[in-house]
């Protein structure tokens, strides 16, 4: 099959990195991709070369932008896919105006609770989560134009050694809704109550890394918490740690939570919408958003009982398998995309 995707935005998040993933995992299932990102997206670097996966680029300087429609046109003419998947606002917005009054059909990954009027020539909306098709159809999307299928992760599943020395990752954006002050005061809460903390590394570059890493050392953490910055290999971080934690104020899906998965990290977790529907309470300790001390009394639960932790842990490498892996979950993109009709 000859698959379209496009990806408009600069930045590497968890869209971008669905969006990459997904053009070359297709394309090692022997389909011919073409992948339209931004020249100097960060996506583009992370493409790579491989058979059956071309790279395009278009420059768009915003929704506003009356030239991005016209060259995305030329080149979906010039490959002639069967479908085109758009990711992201600007990607669907500009995309549905490429292919207005043609017969390809269009299909949109939400990765998020959107704005429908940059969605308006979608044909078939894929929301990852359960929750986000209820908005969808909160917003008139009817049932017939969409299909829930989650996001994936490549990585293959793995049980730590359990030699690995005691360490705590988290990982993400340095932003509010990420939460990693409402982390830093669950461990200052487990420090002044004498309570044994291994190493905490926290990965991930953004606008409030320094105003966190003050707070750090104004709780006394300083010789407790690094922040590592910017990740070039999330899993090989993700890899140095024995407890994953996702102190999310608001987390739409969460592909790091499905990585955590796969690389056998026991996961505490808070109860977004993302993360409770891929996890449950045999799979990991969910707590609510924004509260630090349920954060903390999760934390010394699983320190506490390091065997209990690798019981659930085990278990969501099972979920992961079964639901989250590339071979779960491709295939249903695949049944989405055959099934769709040409436009008239």
């Amino acid at each position: 099959m000859r698959i379209c995707h496009v990806m408009l935005a600069k930045g590497f998040g968890g869209a971008e990195r669905y969006f990459v993933d997904l053009s070359q995992e297709l394309a090692r299932r022997g389909h011919h991709v073409l992948a339209i990102c931004h020249p100097s997206g960060m996506a583009r670097e992370r493409l790579g070369r491989m058979a059956g996966l071309e790279i395009a680029t278009v420059r768009s300087l915003g929704n506003w932008d009356p030239f991005t429609a016209g060259r995305l046109r030329a080149l979906i003419e010039a490959f002639r896919p069967a479908v085109v998947q758009a990711h992201l606002a600007r990607a669907a917005f500009h995309t549905g105006t490429a292919l207005r009054d043609t017969q390809v059909p269009l299909l949109s990954m939400t990765h998020n609770y959107v704005n429908i009027k940059y969605y308006a020539r979608v044909n078939k909306f894929l929301p990852a989560t359960r929750d986000q098709a209820a908005y969808l159809r909160q917003c008139g999307i009817t049932a017939e134009r969409m299909q829930v299928v989650p996001n994936f992760s490549v990585l293959p599943a793995m049980t730590p050694p359990p030699d690995r020395p005691a360490a705590l990752i988290a990982l993400g954006r340095m932003v509010q809704k990420k939460g990693f002050h409402i982390l830093l005061a669950a461990l200052a809460d487990l420090r002044r109550r004498d309570v044994p903390l291994p190493p905490v590394l926290i990965g991930g570059d953004g606008p409030l890394r320094k105003k966190l890493e003050q707070a750090s050392l104004r709780e006394g953490l300083g010789g407790v918490v690094r922040f590592a910055g910017w990740l070039t290999d999330p899993v090989a971080f993700l890899d140095q740690g024995t407890l994953f934690v996702l102190p999310s104020l608001d987390e739409p899906f969460g592909i790091v939570v499905l990585e955590a998965m796969a690389r056998g990290l026991p996961i505490v977790a808070t109860s977004t919408q993302g993360p409770r529907e891929i996890l449950d309470a045999a799979s990991a300790i969910l707590v609510p958003p924004g509260d630090s001390a349920a954060l903390a009394e999760a934390l010394m639960l699983v320190l506490a009982h390091p065997a209990t932790a690798r019981t659930r842990a085990a278990c969501a490498t099972d979920y992961f398998v079964s639901r989250y892996s590339a071979d779960a979950v491709v295939p249903q993109l695949l049944a989405v995309y055959e099934g769709m009709p040409r436009n008239p």
